[in-house]
C-alpha cells in the first residue's frame, strides 16, 4: 500500500515538473503586470508627481527666524541633506539668483529642475544661511527623484507620489456631490453591461444558425465553412476601418442607399444611440465565426443515434434541434458564452477604431485607456483596470459554478 502512494506521488511530482517550465514564465508575464496594475490603483500616480524630481528643500510659510533669505525645511535623505544642509537654513541664492520671497524661490526652484532635465545644466548652486552657527554656506545640487511614500495619506496631492489607500476606489465607486466620477463609472458600466449581453446573444443566434445549416450534408458547405470564417481571420483593425468608411455620414455605403431610396441620413458615429448600434453591428459580424465555429463542432459531436430515435417518435425538425442538439449542446455553449463575454467585455478596438478614438460610446476598457492617454491619470487607469479584473473574476466564478453544477445534473 505505501509503494503504490509513493508511485502515485512520484507521477504527480513528475507531471508538475514537467508543467513548471511553461507555467513560470506564464504567471509571471501576467501576474507580475496585474500586481502591478492593482499597485498603481492605491497610490496618486499622475504624469504631474510620475517624475518627480527634488533637491530635498521645502519652502516653510510663516516663519521668521530669517532676517535675510527664505526659510525652507530640509527634508531628510534628499540631496541637499546628503551635502551636509542643516534643516531650518535660509536660502540667499539659487544659480546665482536671488529670491525675494517663497514664490520666487519656487519658480527659481522649478527653473532649475527644467534646465537640470534637459541636461542644460549638470548641477545647482545653492547659497544658504544658518541661523544657529551665523555661517553662510554654498553648495553645488543635483536634483534627485522624489522618493516614493509609503505612508498612506488619502489628501496627497500631486507633490509627492505615495500611497493613498482606498481614495481611488471611493471616488470611483460611492458617489459624491463634489466629483462626477462615480456617476461616471456606473453609466460607463451599464453602457458596458448592455453591450456584453447585446453582443454575445447576438453571437450565439447568429452562430448557432449558421451551425445548423452548414452542419447538413448539402454540397459546397467547406467553402461555405472559409467564407463564413474570413471575418475571424481578417486583422481587426481592417474589418474596424472598412465598417467605419461603411458607417461614413456622407458617403458611405448605408448613407448613400439611404439617400438614394430618399431617406435622410444618418448620423451613425456622431449620435450616441446610432453609434453604440454601429459598433455593435460591427462586433457581431466580427465574433459570429467564432461561435459559429464552436457550435459546429460540438454538432458534430453529438451521436447520430438520436436524431434517429428522436425521428422514430414522430420529433419534428423544431423538436429535435430543442430536445436533442440544444440539451447535448449545453456544456460547449455555456463555455463559449462565458468566453465570448469576457471577450466583448474588454472589447477595446472595434469601439475605438470604429469611432476612430471617439468619446460617443465608451465602455470600461476604452474609457480606461482614456484616462490613460488623454487625462494621465495612470492611478484612476489602473483602479478602472483592476475593477474590471475584480468584476470579470466574480462572473467567471459564478459562471463556473454554474457550469459545475450543470454537469453534475447531466
Amino acid at each position: 500500500m505505501a509503494t503504490g502512494m509513493l508511485r502515485k506521488l512520484f507521477r504527480g511530482t513528475v507531471i508538475y515538473l514537467f508543467i513548471l517550465p511553461a507555467l513560470v514564465p506564464m504567471l509571471a508575464l501576467v501576474g507580475l503586470p496585474l500586481l502591478q496594475t492593482i499597485f498603481f490603483s492605491f497610490t496618486n500616480l499622475k504624469e504631474k508627481n510620475f517624475d518627480l524630481w527634488t533637491l530635498g528643500v521645502e519652502l516653510v510659510s510663516g516663519s521668521t527666524q530669517c532676517s535675510e533669505g527664505t526659510p525652507v525645511r530640509v527634508v531628510p535623505g534628499g540631496p541637499a541633506a546628503k551635502r551636509g544642509v542643516p534643516d531650518g537654513v535660509c536660502i540667499l541664492a539659487l544659480n546665482n539668483e536671488t529670491p525675494r520671497n517663497a514664490r520666487a524661490l519656487e519658480r527659481f526652484i522649478e527653473k532649475a529642475r527644467r534646465d537640470f532635465i534637459n541636461k542644460k545644466v549638470e548641477a545647482v548652486s545653492l547659497s544658504y544661511f544658518d541661523p544657529r552657527s551665523g555661517t553662510t554656506t554654498t553648495v553645488n545640487l543635483q536634483f534627485e527623484r522624489a522618493p516614493f511614500d509609503w505612508t498612506i495619506n488619502p489628501n496627497r496631492d500631486n507633490s509627492t507620489w505615495g500611497l493613498v489607500g482606498l481614495a481611488n476606489y471611493k471616488r470611483v465607486l460611492i458617489p459624491s456631490r463634489d466629483s462626477e466620477d462615480a456617476r461616471t463609472f456606473y453609466k460607463v458600466l451599464g453602457v458596458t453591461i448592455l453591450w456584453t449581453i447585446l453582443n454575445v446573444t447576438f453571437h450565439y443566434i447568429f452562430g448557432f444558425i449558421l451551425a445548423l445549416l452548414l452542419n447538413r450534408n448539402i454540397p459546397g458547405t467547406r467553402f461555405y465553412r472559409v467564407l463564413l470564417m474570413l471575418p475571424w481571420a481578417v486583422p481587426v483593425y481592417v474589418s474596424a476601418f472598412s465598417w467605419r468608411w461603411l458607417f461614413n455620414s456622407q458617403y458611405g455605403f448605408f448613407n448613400v442607399i439611404l439617400q438614394k431610396i430618399g431617406h435622410s441620413p444618418i448620423p451613425w458615429l456622431s449620435d450616441s444611440v446610432w453609434t453604440f448600434i454601429a459598433v455593435t453591428i460591427t462586433n457581431v459580424w466580427l465574433g459570429i465565426p467564432f461561435m459559429m465555429i464552436s457550435l459546429l463542432a460540438g454538432m458534430q459531436a453529438i451521436p447520430k443515434d438520436l436524431y434517429e430515435a428522436a425521428e422514430i417518435d414522430g420529433c419534428s425538425r423544431l423538436q429535435k434541434i430543442w430536445y436533442v442538439t440544444f440539451p447535448m449542446l449545453r456544456p460547449v455553449s455555456l463555455t463559449i458564452i462565458l468566453l465570448g463575454a469576457i471577450w466583448t467585455f474588454n472589447m477595446f478596438n472595434v469601439i475605438w477604431l470604429v469611432q476612430g478614438g471617439g468619446t460617443t460610446v465608451e465602455i470600461l476598457a476604452t474609457y480606461a485607456f482614456r484616462l490613460f492617454r488623454d487625462y494621465h491619470d495612470y492611478a484612476g487607469a489602473a483602479t478602472y483596470g483592476t475593477l474590471i479584473f475584480v468584476l470579470l473574476l466574480v462572473f467567471s466564478l459564478l459562471y463556473l459554478k454554474l457550469l459545475h453544477r450543470d454537469e453534475e445534473l447531466y
